[in-house]
């Protein structure tokens, strides 16, 4: 019972910081590309906005996935781990 308590509770962790991370990446690719819509600055030829709302976003995107990754907690899924070695 108790072992089913930690599992739950590391799984509502684990789907806080996701829905959070995406909630993250949602506000910066939208303030990236679209806040940055009026500057009228030119990165190798392709306005600013273009350049940070594509690559900007990727950059950001393969943090929160490293953020996540090593966040995550080692848990087994498995309800029978006692009859694993059948």
């Amino acid at each position: 019972m108790q072992d089913e308590k930690k599992a739950a509770d590391a799984i509502t962790r684990e789907a806080r910081r996701t829905a959070a991370a995406g909630i993250l990446f949602g506000v910066l690719w939208t303030a990236l590309g679209f806040g940055l819509a009026e500057v009228d600055v030119q990165v190798a030829g392709f306005p600013l906005w273009a350049v940070t709302s594509s690559i900007g976003v990727l950059l950001v995107g393969t943090v929160l996935a490293v953020y996540l990754a090593r966040t995550a907690e080692d848990m087994p899924l498995d309800e029978r781990t006692e009859e694993v070695g059948r």
